[in-house]
């Protein structure tokens, strides 16, 4: 929360902020800005920032009510709090002596740009400064601009202040009276960035523009504000904002800025709705356990519930042959009716166990010597004991085991796969029969002690006094930060969104990971001792230096693989045609599907999934539950799909339309820019490549079209360079992945890393094994 100091109103619809944000004060330049959001169902809005006091600790903003968001922001006054702001954000504006300088403003633009203009005149340049409005009441910070420039026109519209005419009128009446100008800069309006730009270019004058007003996130995980730069897809928020004007598609920028015009009209149809914050939630509804079996007593030690040799452990195994266990049947997990599900969003679809289910499939497993199931865990999970605790109706007891090594055991339960992990080294397979449903028993021991009020806390060793940082608080960030409170350290982790959970929170649905459940596991951890910050963008808000200077002897970054993937094919930029992380994000994060949230999305009637994994499935099931037409298509064929085959099995009963062996190779859009139709190319499997399947090839000259008004492209993500490319020192391996060793080392001693920003892509129990095996090799660093 972050309290407003100071509110100033410039004209009828524009107003000036002064907030308290010490960090970004002291971190920010020229040209950078934050991402805002008013309010628990406020949408993340991205506003520059004008200027920045150290002393006082404040940064200050200046908003015009143009929609939903900024006439929220705009209603609040001086002593309220503005729910988040995080940065700063984006490169900063390019500083040096260039010379004679030219600096446009039109309108609320005149803001960002004068901390640039004091830039440029305190590194020499002569500033130019034109400042431009509709009428005298929109001229906003000319004492301001007027103080750091050399000169200044002033130019309206209706001619009421100043010289009468546009932006481009007072910079041309610059370049002719000069007798060189090195460069121009402008921001404002879009259609007046385009016109300032060709003014420029007439003269062979480069010019810069800032193209913030296309943002979305502002971190560069959700890929919306991609834009064609130079020929090139660009990040805006990533890449820039700050771009060479006569780079920029401007066509395709006047389109893209109108996405959700639509949707945005309808918001504030219901203004006072959105404003009084009523959140209307579908009921959601779980699989409630009763305790009806005596709890372990807790002074039983994590040893006597692990040890094979334990006289209880040695009465079960000889309590039934193991031919008698093998006999049993595989446990069948109960669903929701199909149908039902696919209206539901938050309705989980796996219903869970019963206790009898779960006892009856523990006897199954037949407690081996040497378990191979456990080297099939990322995390080394004690799969024997937890599940043999379950078998004598001990269930606190096998959530005890879990949490001993798992610090999200209900989360791994649901979205792990088993199959090709602990499963797949099942000895039951080897036997022609089904594995052991260690996954299912998983999230029964896990929901079972949540349910039952009886949450305990792992053994804890003595605080040692020693800080150690966690960058982003996704699967492998939480599973560090839970072994190293474990260890006696003072854990800090810092989120870059205004939630704990990373991927667990904006990329998995509810209907597969509840937050509810998340949110528990969260606060185990705050119980053991794990100090959260949200909205602190490591590398922008904090240096890792400043945390070194604070005290932290090792860092662990986790930050994600929150760049999107997009294919580079023709009509790829046109509107309604947006990554798998957006998408997710808008409704998971955001809650965009609810009509008294505040971030718009458009619900597509006839929508396009591109990709195989599970992001893909999820992409298609939730778009489904949006009311959509949905195909998914898929340049391999199903046998080759990486994506879970019970999501596979689930999308199709809940009317998911599969095509395989196409791919899309051009997009068709309408007059507006928004996409109507998919050109896919029709595909035959050849030989096997890299991975191991069979590599799609075109069939020559055929293909086919389809009518589609969305599209989500669920092809992967690469690590976000944010974090990478702000350490100094740190040694970066492919597409901007950090480079560690077999211990999760960097090339910086006391920086370890793991997860989707080691790996390029990983499974929420592959990261967490990286955040395990990090902990324990920074515990043995740290302690000599």
């Amino acid at each position: 929360m972050n309290k407003i100091v100071l509110k100033k109103q410039f004209s009828e619809k524009v107003y000036l902020f002064e907030i308290e944000a010490p960090l970004i004060a002291k971190s920010r330049k020229a040209g950078n800005f934050i991402i805002v959001r008013v309010g628990e169902n406020g949408e993340r809005v991205p506003l520059t920032i004008a200027d920045a006091d150290i002393e006082r600790g404040t940064i200050t903003i200046v908003v015009q009510k143009v929609g939903l968001s900024s006439t929220k922001l705009c209603s609040l006054n001086e002593g309220d709090y503005i729910t988040d702001v995080v940065g700063p954000l984006g490169n900063p504006t390019h500083i040096e002596n260039f010379g004679t300088v030219v600096c446009a403003g039109g309108g609320v633009g005149v803001a960002p740009m004068l901390p640039i203009i004091r830039a440029l005149k305190a590194a020499g340049n002569r500033v130019l400064s034109v400042i431009a409005g509709r009428s005298k009441d929109l001229v906003i910070l000319e004492d301001e601009v007027r103080q750091s420039s050399d000169e200044l026109i002033i130019m309206t519209d209706d001619g009421s202040y100043g010289e009468k005419g546009v932006v481009t009128v007072g910079i041309e009446k610059f370049i002719n009276q000069e007798e060189h100008v090195d460069k121009v800069l402008a921001i404002g309006p879009p259609i007046m960035m385009k016109f300032s730009c060709l003014m420029a270019q007439k003269y062979n004058i480069p010019v810069e523009v800032s193209l913030n007003t296309i943002m979305v996130d502002g971190t560069g995980m959700c890929g919306a504000c991609r834009l064609s730069i130079g020929g090139k897809t660009k990040f805006v928020c990533i890449d820039g904002p700050e771009f060479d004007g006569a780079l920029v598609d401007w066509d395709e920028m006047f389109k893209r800025m109108g996405t959700f015009r639509d949707a945005e009209r309808e918001e504030m149809e219901h203004y006072e709705e959105h404003l009084c914050g009523i959140e209307r939630k579908e009921e959601t509804k779980g699989c409630a356990t009763c305790m009806d079996v005596e709890p372990t007593n807790e002074t039983i030690t994590i040893e006597q519930l692990t040890d094979r040799d334990a006289e209880w452990r040695k009465e079960l195994r000889a309590a039934m042959k193991p031919a008698e266990r093998k006999a049993i049947e595989r446990v069948q997990m109960p669903e929701l009716d199909p149908v039902y599900r696919a209206t539901t969003r938050t309705e989980e679809v796996n219903k869970g166990l019963t206790k009898e289910m779960a006892v009856r499939e523990a006897h199954r497993c037949l407690d081996c010597g040497k378990p191979a199931c456990v080297e099939g865990c990322p995390v080394n999970i004690n799969i024997p004991s937890f599940i043999k605790n379950i078998e004598r109706g001990q269930f606190l007891a096998a959530a005890k085991v879990l949490k001993n090594t798992s610090a999200l055991p209900a989360v791994c339960g649901r979205v792990c796969p088993q199959e090709k992990q602990c499963e797949s080294k099942c000895i039951h397979l080897k036997m022609n029969e089904p594995a052991v449903a260690i996954g299912y028993l998983e999230r029964f021991a896990a929901d079972f002690e949540r349910e039952s009020g009886n949450i305990a806390i792992p053994d804890m060793a003595p605080k040692n006094g020693i800080k150690v940082a966690v960058v982003g608080s996704g699967p492998s960030g939480l599973s560090f930060a839970g072994d190293m409170v474990k260890k006696g350290y003072e854990v800090h982790v810092f989120e870059a969104l205004h939630e704990i959970g990373g991927v667990l929170k904006y990329g998995i649905p509810e209907f597969r990971l509840p937050n509810r459940i998340v949110d528990v596991e969260i606060e185990n951890l705050k119980k053991m001792g794990v100090i959260f910050t949200t909205d602190c963008i490591i590398g922008k808000t904090i240096t890792t230096d400043q945390l070194e200077a604070e005290g932290f002897k090792g860092i662990f970054v986790g930050s994600g693989a929150g760049l999107p993937n997009f294919m580079g094919i023709k009509g790829e930029n046109a509107l309604n045609i947006m990554s798998s992380n957006e998408y997710l994000t808008r409704v998971n994060l955001m809650d965009a599907a609810n009509p008294l949230a505040d971030t718009p999305i458009n619900i597509g009637k006839h929508v396009l999934v591109v990709g195989g994994g599970n992001t893909a499935m999820d992409s298609c099931r939730t778009a489904k539950r949006l009311g959509g037409d949905v195909t998914l298509v898929y340049r391999r064929s199903e046998a080759e799909m990486p994506a879970r085959l019970e999501e596979v099995k689930h999308a199709k009963e809940e009317g998911i339309n599969f095509l395989t062996l196409h791919n899309p190779i051009e997009y068709i859009a309408d007059e507006k820019g928004a996409v109507k139709a998919a050109v896919l190319q029709v595909m035959e499997l050849g030989e096997p490549d890299a991975s191991g399947r069979c590599k799609p090839v075109p069939v020559e000259g055929k293909t086919v079209t389809i009518e589609v008004d969305q599209v989500i492209v669920a092809v992967g993500v690469s690590p976000n360079p944010l974090v990478p490319n702000s350490i100094k020192g740190l040694e970066l391996g492919r597409k901007n992945t950090i480079a560690v060793n077999e211990q999760m080392q960097s090339s910086r001693p006391e920086i370890f890393a793991g997860g989707d920003i080691v790996r390029g892509g990983a499974t929420v129990i592959l990261a967490m094994g990286d955040g395990r095996r990090a902990a324990a090799t920074m515990d043995e660093r740290l302690k000599g």
